[in-house]
């Protein structure tokens, strides 16, 4: 069940997007049945007589017609998706501005926390599911990972609707209003629209040892070495091969190939789509003029960046001298160019076509824009079931051999052949060949070399070079070996019994009548079932990339951080940790690991932080600054005059951000109207002293003092934004 779920959710959009409508042989006139289901929504939600518009649309298929309901009074509605016996598949709420809260609109800012959150919010989610699902077949398991996701105005659970209390295929999501606590989204798959047959017994009658050790011979590991990202060290991994997906059926304790039954399944099913990447059709950037014609030093500076860049026929030229390319046959389409900011250099993408009575064929060829040194290709050809190669999978290889040897002889002399794809019908016309560097007689694949080779002419038609200078390695000393690793990353796996939808062929002879009969009448042969089975799955929340090769310890591998997720690693001991981590909770916040609570603050770390609360993230290794003032702008936290990033702030500034920000800077620019009790009142500067009256009354600044004049550190604006926010 690794890739399990993926797989399904791809089949099921497969499936259900495929089947068309069909006429019901229920009996029932549309409109009984309509005013039925109708009905048994409203018992199942709840929903009054206080709505002056209804209607009901039908989508109506041969496995699970579907109703859309709708209710509406003035600026409110409700709509709801159903299945015929009225269980609710999708339910939305629009009142009192959920819809704006949901598409992000009209909100206030910055915004304030929600009355209803945490476990108040996640009792209201339970106590609905229990509504909705059909119990006692159907219970709610939420998402330990992803559940509870807080913003300021909603919280979003999710998990998987379990079937006889056992992980099944199927999900739900739910969003409760952080207002008064209401649910105002519901969305949950629907089995009987992606499946057929009933839920098979959740009782196995094959043991869950016995499922392990099939399942533990279906894994591989390679031993290779992984270039640490932080270093230029190579460290042994053993990693897992690519492999099929299987499950261990738990009433018959066959050992079943997910992934070929899913190959059977969508075998006939669509054909490969050409590739069709086009150049942007730029043309070749000329020489600056002499005549700066009023241009700036900075563009200057910026146009000085392309000097010596030749122009596309040079390029053109050059590459077609390097008769391996095969460009002969081909036209030049178009050409793109690309500036590397950081180091300066510009790289050429040279675009060409043929055409025969196949189709279109393109080559692209990448390369140095100023020396036109070969950087990489890349090929496509149109698909053509008849066509057979002329060129041998050895004596393509041999080419790309002798090829490599000449282009990159330095790093070809340090590989070896890591793996091969032979051209196989129906794939793009070529041999392709993968070399990476040995060391201590192990693969570093991380340094690798690729060629492929047209199987019809012998031209290059693929090419690519990844490689880190100066890498150290680490010794091999002191690893495990391969019986002992394979035990070690068999246990890092947890083996569970769960219901599996799986493809199987459709077989009237097995199941007469409908819906299987309609299924193959509409040209299908395969569906999808339900069954219990045993299958390898990872822990919730962990991925791992393979094991260290001395210690045998599962290596995880790095998933990221979602949009809303901020933690900190040095607010122990802080006097604000509480308030910046409620902050945190909701997104708000400095993304990239640390506070830094004790530094002071500065433009661009205010201006950061205001625009968290807004949901923008700005990630300070690699987000765009130009991007993050202008969403400052929109938000009125300063004008484009204002920008100074590095300068730091003093408490007023900080203060007059936050309340320019909130919509308050017309007022405080008020003059002759404030007082305020600080004890420093007569220090405060007059066009501060609004501010610093509206920051106390609102609750944003407290204590004895203002100290306008006074640097304020990160912690301290932090605290002014969830003071404000508990207004």
């Amino acid at each position: 069940m690794k890739r399990f779920a993926s797989l399904f959710l791809s089949a099921v959009m497969l499936m259900t997007m495929g089947v068309p409508a069909a006429a019901s042989d229920s009996g029932k006139n549309t409109d009984q049945r309509l005013a039925e289901v109708t009905a048994k929504v409203k018992k199942t939600l709840n929903i009054g007589d206080e709505y002056t518009t209804f209607s009901g649309e039908l989508w109506e298929n041969e496995l699970a017609p579907v109703w859309e309901l709708s209710w509406s009074r003035e600026e409110d509605s409700i709509s709801v998706t159903a299945s015929e016996d009225g269980k609710v598949l999708d339910y939305y709420l629009n009142e009192n501005g959920a819809a704006a809260i949901l598409a992000g609109r009209d909100r206030g800012f910055p915004p304030s926390f929600p009355a209803v959150a945490g476990e108040e919010a996640r009792k209201i989610a339970e106590d609905f599911l229990k509504t909705v699902l059909e119990t006692p077949l159907e219970t709610a398991s939420f998402s330990e990972n992803n559940s509870g996701r807080l913003n300021t105005e909603t919280t979003r659970f999710n998990g998987t609707v379990q079937l006889n209390g056992l992980p099944s295929p199927f999900s739900f999501s739910l969003t409760v209003r952080g207002s008064d606590g209401k649910v105002i989204r519901f969305h949950r798959d629907n089995p009987e629209s992606s499946v057929i047959g009933k839920t098979p017994s959740a009782k196995p009658a094959s043991g869950k040892t016995d499922a392990g050790k099939l399942l533990k011979d279906t894994l591989a590991l390679r031993l290779e070495y992984v270039l640490d990202p932080d270093s230029a060290a190579a460290f042994l991994r053993y990693l897992p091969e690519s492999a099929d997906e299987y499950f261990v059926d738990a009433q018959t304790g066959e050992l079943v190939n997910l992934t070929k039954l899913y190959q059977e399944a969508s075998k006939g099913e669509g054909a490969a789509a050409e590739f069709t990447s086009a150049g942007s059709g730029n043309a070749a950037p000329e020489a600056a003029a002499q005549d700066t014609g009023g241009l700036t030093q900075a563009e200057l500076d910026g146009i000085s960046k392309l000097e010596g860049v030749q122009a596309k026929e040079a390029l053109d030229k050059k590459l077609r001298e390097i008769s391996a390319l095969g460009l002969e046959k081909y036209t030049l389409a178009s050409v793109s160019y690309s500036l590397d900011q950081e180091t300066g250099s510009v790289s050429a993408r040279l675009s060409y076509t043929r055409k025969d009575a196949s189709g279109i064929w393109r080559r692209h060829v990448v390369c140095d824009a100023r020396t036109a040194g070969l950087l990489s290709v890349y090929s496509s050809a149109p698909y053509d079931k008849e066509r057979e190669p002329s060129v041998s999978e050895s004596e393509a290889r041999k080419i790309g051999e002798a090829f490599l040897a000449e282009l990159w002889g330095t790093e070809f002399s340090a590989v070896e052949l890591y793996n091969s794809s032979p051209w196989s019908s129906g794939q793009d016309l070529s041999h392709s060949f993968t070399y990476a560097q040995k060391e201590n007689g192990y693969f570093f694949p991380e340094n690798s070399l690729r060629v492929s080779v047209d199987a019809a002419d012998g031209s290059i038609s693929g090419l690519d070079r990844v490689w880190t200078e100066d890498v150290t390695f680490d010794s091999p000393d002191g690893i495990l070996d391969g019986d002992a690793a394979l035990d070690a990353w068999f246990h890092h796996y947890d083996i569970t019994l769960a219901y599996g939808s799986v493809p199987v062929k459709l077989d009237l002879s097995r199941d007469p009548g409908r819906p299987v009969s309609s299924l193959l009448e509409m040209g299908y042969t395969y569906f999808y079932t339900l069954k219990l089975a045993y299958f390898l799955t990872e822990p919730e929340g962990v991925r791992c990339s393979g094991l260290d090769a001395k210690t045998g310890e599962p290596v995880r591998r790095d998933m990221g951080t979602s949009g809303t997720e901020i933690s900190y690693s040095d607010l122990e001991g802080h006097w604000a940790k509480a308030q910046v981590e409620a902050l945190a909770e909701y997104g708000i916040g400095w993304y990239g690991g640390a506070c830094r609570p004790r530094d002071t603050l500065t433009q661009l770390d205010m201006v950061a932080l205001l625009s968290s609360a807004d949901g923008y993230r700005f990630d300070p290794e690699s987000g765009n600054v130009d991007e993050l003032y202008r969403r400052a702008y929109s938000l009125g936290i300063l004008h484009p005059s204002q920008r100074k990033e590095d300068s730091v702030l003093t408490r007023g500034e900080a203060v007059k951000m936050l309340l320019d920000c909130a919509g308050y800077g017309a007022a405080a620019k008020l003059q002759g109207i404030f007082t305020c009790s600080f004890t420093d009142r007569e220090d405060i500067p007059v066009g501060l002293l609004g501010y610093a009256a509206l920051a106390q009354g609102l609750g944003a600044v407290t204590g004895g003092s203002f100290d306008a004049g006074r640097t304020v550190t990160r912690a301290e604006a932090a605290v002014m934004l969830y003071n404000l926010m508990r207004r």
